[in-house]
């Protein structure tokens, strides 16, 4: 009752201050645990579009998001299958099967492109966590494509190692499923967007399965990552995050 009661006050004196049932870090908790679960074992189809040529490859991902370990390989077209990135913890690994050897990604690289595409080395393996690695900060609402969401900015903790100096994120209201998400270099110039969209009931939960990344200035090229098969909350194999599996042949 006294805390209402402070509420309301805040709310009379400052009439332009709003008061939100949830706080940012919750909102930013409970949209990854939406969309990604504790663990996750997906089959996705990556198309990168540009002006000139379009390419698509489709890849298996293994997470295990409570461990802070993923495992992916590319299975289409031919001449790329095979490629595997695996991530323990802080160290990304690449195997590479037409030098059969395995090679280590240095943070310095984890904003470089994936495959030539939109994303970067970190969307695709999810070395930083955006709930760990960032401050959260409410910052209103907004209409995205006809969904009302909360506006939440993320900056990064000092001690964190994170590619962007900004995000702001968008998510609904109704189920805190992200819809954007825009990233901001360290010197507060907007570099990539990405939109979320395709809802719809995948295993146990209704989750985006369409996600188009554009990097800003390059309107004639995106990368569009569709998830076609995807389970949450399933028990991985542990030998499934080991050096060897990333280097069989």
């Amino acid at each position: 009752m006294y805390f209402k009661i402070i509420t309301m006050s805040i709310l009379l004196i400052f009439p332009g201050v709003r008061a939100y049932a949830v706080d940012a870090a919750e909102i930013i908790k409970k949209s990854e645990e939406a969309v990604r679960g504790d663990t996750q074992t997906a089959f996705l189809q990556i198309i990168i579009k540009t002006r000139r040529w379009t390419r698509t490859l489709e890849m298996k991902s293994w997470e295990n998001r409570l461990q802070k370990k993923s495992f992916s390989e590319i299975t289409s077209p031919e001449k790329d299958a095979g490629n595997r990135f695996l991530l323990i913890d802080q160290e990304m690994r690449q195997y590479n099967p037409r030098l059969k050897k395995d090679i280590k990604i240095s943070p310095s690289m984890m904003l470089q492109s994936w495959m030539g595409s939109d994303f970067t080395n970190d969307d695709i393996i999810k070395e930083s966590s955006i709930t760990k690695d960032y401050f959260h900060t409410l910052d209103g609402d907004e209409t995205i494509d006809g969904h009302q969401c909360y506006r939440v900015i993320l900056k990064p903790k000092p001690e964190a190692a994170v590619v962007w100096g900004r995000i702001v994120y968008y998510a609904r209201k109704s189920d805190y499923l992200p819809v954007l998400e825009e990233f901001y270099n360290e010197h507060g110039v907007k570099k990539k967007i990405m939109t979320c969209g395709g809802f719809k009931t995948m295993h146990d939960r209704v989750i985006p399965t369409t996600y188009k990344m554009q990097t800003v200035g390059k309107d004639d090229r995106y990368t569009m990552m569709n998830i076609l098969y995807v389970k949450f909350n399933e028990q991985i194999p542990p030998s499934v995050f080991t050096l060897q599996n990333l280097k069989r042949r």
